[in-house]
C-alpha cells in the first residue's frame, strides 16, 4: 500500500468512526483528499470549484485502483456524490502501519483530522472546503465579500448561512490552515 493510499484509508476509517454511519460517501472523499493535498501530500489532484464545493474529476482513477482492495462501494461513483463506501477488514490496520513509517504523510493526516474535527458530515465538509477554497484562491476583502463569494458559487453553498460561514472560516484560522477574515 503506497503512503497516499494509507492516508486515505487512515482519513476515512477516523471519519468513520466518529459517525452514527457505519460508512462514507464519495463527496466526503474528494473533501478529505482537497484537504490533504492542501496540507502538502502531493496527491496530483486537480480541484474545480465544483457543485458540492471543491472536486476533483481526476480522483476518480486513484479511487479505482483501491477500490475492492481497500474498500467497498463504488469508488468510481459516477454522478452519485452520496454513494456510500466502507473499508474492508484489515484496510485500517494496514494503512496505519504503513504510515508508522511514513512520518511526514502521519503528519499531514494528522493535521487533517484536527481540522474536521466537529465537521464530520458531508456539509460540514462541504462548508470547511468552501471556505477555505474563497479564503485560499478567491482573496475576499473581507467576511462580507466571503459571504458574497459562497452565495455566488452553487446553491448548495447559497445554503450556507453567515453564522455557519463564520464557524468555518474562525476553525481554519484557529488551526492554521487560513487567515483571518474579518
Amino acid at each position: 500500500m503506497a503512503p497516499a493510499t494509507a492516508a486515505l484509508v487512515v482519513l476515512m476509517d477516523g471519519y468513520i468512526r466518529v459517525l452514527l454511519d457505519p460508512y462514507i460517501t464519495l463527496l466526503e472523499v474528494h473533501k478529505l483528499m482537497y484537504f490533504l493535498q492542501v496540507a502538502g501530500e502531493p496527491l496530483g489532484l486537480r480541484f474545480v470549484k465544483g457543485h458540492y464545493g471543491p472536486c476533483a474529476e481526476n480522483l476518480r482513477h486513484q479511487l479505482n485502483a483501491v477500490e475492492a482492495r481497500f474498500v467497498t462501494g463504488d469508488m468510481d461513483g459516477g454522478n452519485k456524490p452520496d454513494e456510500p463506501l466502507d473499508l474492508l477488514p484489515g484496510a485500517a490496520e494496514d494503512a496505519a502501519a504503513v504510515l508508522a513509517s511514513a512520518d511526514e504523510v502521519r503528519q499531514r493526516v494528522e493535521r487533517v483530522r484536527l481540522l474536521i474535527e466537529g465537521f464530520e458530515t458531508g456539509y460540514g465538509l462541504g462548508l470547511l472546503a468552501t471556505v477555505h477554497w474563497i479564503v485560499d484562491r478567491e482573496g475576499p476583502r473581507d467576511f462580507d465579500h466571503m459571504v458574497e463569494l459562497a452565495g455566488a458559487w452553487a446553491p448548495r453553498q447559497r445554503g450556507f448561512t453567515e453564522h455557519q460561514l463564520r464557524i468555518a472560516a474562525d476553525r481554519l484560522h484557529e488551526t492554521g490552515w487560513a487567515e483571518a477574515c474579518e
